[in-house]
């Protein structure tokens, strides 16, 4: 949803005839907010309602998957370094923390399928920590590579091939959409000057997706649908996901988050600075290297390591990509930490005091508020690392000794 694009093969209008090889196409309306937002209008050779049959599918950890009976409050640290790659991008997949308005979860795929896969329950976000790769899709055929951001809007039927079949993702499931913040659009949609990104960083679906007998297998195509925390398999006898062309406004993105433009000030900036895209009742933010803040008077100096804070209102988490983290301690690349509403958290002891002189930070993490707490749940209870909530416990002298 950040601008209009085009693939293949279109008539002059929308719903009029339209033929290749003296065969009608079938075209399909895929909309958002039922025909008041924004959409996209694909031509198919064989309409995409030729199934043969339907059956269930379960997925422990992922569909279904419940949060914890009990989960008393502290700030948490998930080590998802220590979960190891198994499956496949599908079969893989682990819901860490969920709400009613995001699902986030972990994939460490180690081998390719020939299995589609479509989330009827929301946009998706797949943040790539390693590796490149080719995001195959109704839309076409979008490459990523290390650290991009994978915006793939509901209901796309896809397939994600990443490079030797292995990889390493974050991932975000909005009930409802993943999108540009609003505030980063002028009146005509565009995207502000000021906004962190432009129109250029984004890249787009490059050509349209077709079949490959070495890389989709043969009949029958599966197609690995979720709606309502549900899994069921759609079986077709054709191939399915082949377009003459599409245009529109719906289709999947990639944006790297080193191309995020952070704003910096004299003196700190409150987290939401670095929002990068917005859900229902939730954000996603892109810390990446910068010029810290960089205020000093009267011999007062700024302090660039973020300060205390006690958000009533939200759930917070970082995922630590690479980089010197400086608030934390024990922190290692791929940890995650949860710090909930109605606990204060801050910088760990020591780190504060030390941080003050320094003009850049090299820190690269993704950051995710929720204003619903999340629960977590049995795969991140695997994981956890139970004694992070004392970490803080400790004097300041015993820190520079």
């Amino acid at each position: 949803m950040l601008d209009y694009h085009r693939l293949g093969e279109l008539p002059a209008k929308h719903h009029i005839t339209f033929r290749q090889q003296e065969k009608l196409l079938m075209e399909q309306c895929v909309t958002r907010e039922g025909f008041d937002g924004p959409y996209s209008i694909l031509y198919f050779r064989i309409p995409p309602t030729d199934e043969t049959s339907v059956e269930p599918r379960q997925l422990p950890g992922f569909c279904p998957v419940s949060p914890l009976e009990r989960q008393p409050l502290h700030r948490r640290h998930i080590r998802t370094q220590e979960s190891k790659h198994e499956g496949d991008f599908i079969t893989g997949r682990k819901t860490l923390m969920m709400n009613s308005d995001v699902q986030i979860g972990l994939c460490k795929p180690q081998q390719p399928t020939a299995e589609f896969f479509s989330n009827a329950d929301g946009d998706e976000c797949w943040f790539a920590y390693e590796g490149g790769g080719v995001l195959e899709s109704l839309y076409g055929l979008l490459p990523y590579r290390k650290h991009d951001y994978l915006i793939i809007p509901k209901a796309t039927p896809y397939r994600l091939h990443p490079e030797g079949g292995k990889g390493t993702f974050l991932i975000f499931e909005g009930r409802g959409f993943i999108d540009i913040p609003k505030q980063f659009r002028n009146k005509r949609g565009q995207l502000t000057m000021d906004a962190p990104f432009c129109h250029r960083d984004f890249r787009r679906p490059s050509e349209l997706l077709k079949y490959d007998a070495a890389s989709h297998g043969q009949a029958p195509f599966r197609h690995v649908v979720k709606k309502n925390d549900s899994l069921t398999v759609h079986l077709f006898k054709h191939w399915p996901w082949e377009l003459a062309g599409w245009d529109g406004y719906t289709y999947p993105v990639a944006f790297n988050i080193m191309d995020y433009q952070p704003k910096t000030g004299q003196i700190h900036l409150p987290p939401t600075y670095h929002i990068t895209f917005a859900g229902n009742d939730f954000i996603i933010c892109s810390f990446v290297p910068r010029k810290v803040d960089y205020y000093e008077r009267n011999g007062q100096k700024a302090i660039p390591c973020p300060y205390g804070h006690a958000s009533v209102d939200c759930d917070e988490i970082l995922y630590y990509v690479e980089g010197n983290f400086t608030s934390r301690r024990g922190i290692e690349s791929q940890s995650i930490s949860l710090h909930p509403a109605g606990v204060p958290h801050g910088p760990h002891p020591g780190t504060y005091e030390k941080s003050i002189g320094h003009d850049r930070t090299n820190e690269l993490a993704v950051m995710c508020d929720t204003f619903k707490p999340l629960l977590l749940t049995a795969a991140a209870a695997r994981l956890e690392d139970s004694d992070y909530h004392t970490t803080w416990v400790q004097t300041e002298s015993a820190v520079h000794q």
